[in-house]
C-alpha cells in the first residue's frame, strides 16, 4: 500500500495511514454498507457511470439510505485520480450505515470512504496461466449487492487456497454455478457462450464482455448447471481486477486442453482493443 496516497474518509483528504472510521459505525459493527470497485486505464476511470449506478442499487437492495449525489461521487472519484499519479489504479468506493446508537441501526448519516490503489500493467502471462477454481456450496446474501458481508467468500476463497486454487464458484441448492467471489463466471459450448444471469451479482466488465461477444457468439444467460461443466469446451472470469481472465481447471477437471482456448482469446483481445481506443 502506498502510504503517501490521497483518500477520501468521511469529508477529509488523508493519507491510508490516517483513515479512519467510528467503531461505531454499523459497516464496521454489523456489516452493514455496500461498495463499488473500479479500474482506471492510463488515468481514465472504465464505465464510471455504470460501476455508480451498481453502487446505488446495492444500497436500494439493503434499504442502505446514501447521503451523496451520484454528481458528488462522480467528482470524487475524479479527483482522487488527480490527486494520484497512478497510470492505471483501482478505486473503492464504501459506502457504510453511519454511526449507530444502539450498536443495531444507523442514527446518522452514512458514511462514506473513497480509497486507490496502484495497479500493474497488464500481465499477458497471467492470461496465458489462467487459474484453477473449486466449487462451493455456501452462499451469499443477497447476492445481487455488493455488501461487504464477505464471510461465505472468505470461507470460499480458504477452501480455495488449501486445494491449490485461486477462487471459488458458488453452487446453489438446485445445482446452478452461479460465479465466482470477486467474478462473473461464463463457459463457451461450442460457439454458444453461457453465463448466469439470476442470483449473482451482474458485472461491469461482465456487461461489457456480453457486448464484445453478441456481434460474433450465441450468448445464453441462464443458469448453468453443476453437471454441464463436462462438456463445456472453454471458461473464463470477469472483474475489473482480473479482466478476462481463463479457467483451465475446476475441481480435479481440466477444461478443453488445459489452455487458454481461441473463443477467450478472441474475447480478449476485443476487450484491449476496447480499451485501448479508450473506451
Amino acid at each position: 500500500m502506498d502510504q503517501t496516497a490521497w483518500w477520501y474518509i468521511n469529508g477529509r483528504w488523508v493519507h491510508p495511514q490516517d483513515a479512519t472510521i467510528s467503531i461505531n459505525d454499523v459497516g464496521l459493527l454489523r456489516g452493514y454498507s455496500v461498495f463499488e470497485s473500479l479500474r482506471t486505464y492510463h488515468r481514465r476511470p472504465f464505465h464510471l457511470e455504470e460501476h455508480l449506478k451498481r453502487l446505488y442499487n446495492s444500497a436500494r437492495l439493503i434499504e442502505l439510505e446514501v447521503a451523496y449525489s451520484y454528481e458528488f461521487l462522480a467528482q470524487i472519484v475524479l479527483e482522487i485520480i488527480q490527486r494520484n499519479p497512478y497510470e492505471h489504479a483501482a478505486v473503492r468506493l464504501l459506502v457504510t450505515g453511519g454511526i449507530s446508537e444502539d450498536g443495531v441501526l444507523p442514527s446518522a448519516q452514512s458514511g462514506l470512504a473513497v480509497m486507490i490503489n496502484p495497479l500493474p500493467e497488464r500481465d499477458m502471462e497471467r492470461f496465458a496461466r489462467g487459474c484453477k477454481l473449486i466449487t462451493t456450496s455456501l452462499t451469499r446474501m443477497t447476492p445481487e449487492a455488493k455488501t461487504s458481508n464477505y464471510v461465505a467468500a472468505i470461507r470460499a476463497l480458504k477452501a480455495a487456497s488449501q486445494q491449490g486454487a485461486s477462487d471459488a464458484l458458488f453452487v446453489n441448492e438446485q445445482g446452478h454455478v452461479l460465479e465466482g467471489t470477486r467474478s462473473n463466471f461464463f463457459v463457451f459450448r461450442g460457439d454458444t457462450l453461457i453465463t448466469a444471469r439470476a442470483e449473482v451479482l451482474l458485472g461491469v466488465t461482465r456487461n461489457t464482455v456480453l457486448d464484445l461477444a453478441r456481434e460474433r457468439f450465441t450468448i445464453h444467460e441462464r443458469p448453468i448447471l453443476l453437471d454441464e461443466l463436462h462438456e463445456i469446451d472453454e471458461a473464463f472470469i470477469t472483474s475489473s481486477s482480473k479482466e478476462i481472465t481463463p479457467v483451465l481447471w475446476i475441481n480435479d477437471r481440466t477444461i478443453g486442453n488445459g489452455k487458454p482456448g481461441p473463443r477467450t482469446t478472441e474475447l480478449e483481445q476485443r476487450f484491449i482493443d476496447l480499451i485501448e481506443q479508450g473506451i
